[in-house]
């Protein structure tokens, strides 16, 4: 287990080193507006797909698979912030809702996970009760399919049609290929939506990788430049 371990915090280094021409800007007045922020709430990611859309999916497959990786990068981000906010050097200071009851408050406000990419941040925030809600994007070319290290299932039928499909690799199997992935983690103010902080990247990830090493790779290193500290 130990050298599983280790071997997945190679893959991750690997992957912040091939993230590492990122785009990071502040709010001029980021310190007067965070000044009393308590908590913050990380949203469903928004997932953008830009390449050829394997030809069995139904519509209603896509909405299911892009839905998952929502979750799924969200999750991580949660753990990867939460992990920072522990750190005996320089924490996070702030505390972050658990993804579990912002997804739930959503629901329940009848706020699906593709509603939330597209409703107002400071809604959100006030649905949420927050002082801040995170918003991110992520723009790929491919679907992943083996999800299932997360804990989240896309159901045997999808996950053949991607298994089976040119278009999505299949870890094992494929050669090793490249696509261009692009990411983008911004903190909204609660009170009134400005954008107080952001950080974009745009670089190349392997897809050969297993889906966790990647979307760790994104969000760990998002969760390394985060301010609040």
């Amino acid at each position: 287990m130990k050298k599983i371990a280790f071997l997945s915090s190679i893959v991750i280094i690997v992957l912040f080193m091939q993230f590492c021409g990122g785009r990071i800007w502040t709010n001029p007045i980021f310190t007067e507006k965070t000044m009393g922020h308590r908590i913050i709430a990380i949203l469903p990611f928004e997932m953008i797909f830009t390449g050829k859309q394997p030809k069995k999916l139904t519509g209603q497959q896509i909405k299911k698979i892009e839905e998952v990786e929502s979750i799924t990068f969200q999750n991580s981000l949660y753990h990867s912030l939460s992990h920072q906010t522990f750190k005996y050097r320089n924490p996070i200071r702030v505390d972050i809702q658990p993804i579990k009851r912002t997804n739930r408050i959503l629901d329940k406000n009848g706020i699906g996970i593709r509603d939330s990419w597209h409703l107002e941040s400071a809604e959100l925030a006030r649905l949420l009760n927050v002082d801040a809600v995170v918003r991110t994007r992520v723009e790929k070319r491919r679907y992943m399919s083996d999800l299932t290290s997360f804990g989240l299932e896309l159901g045997s039928t999808i996950l053949n049609i991607l298994l089976d499909s040119e278009d999505v690799p299949f870890f094992i199997f494929l050669p090793t290929s490249t696509n261009r992935i692009k990411a983008g983690c911004y903190i909204c103010n609660g009170s009134d939506g400005a954008v107080l902080w952001g950080y974009d990247v745009v670089d190349e990830t392997d897809w050969k990788l297993p889906a966790n090493a990647i979307v760790d790779g994104v969000t760990h290193h998002f969760a390394k430049r985060f301010p609040y500290r």
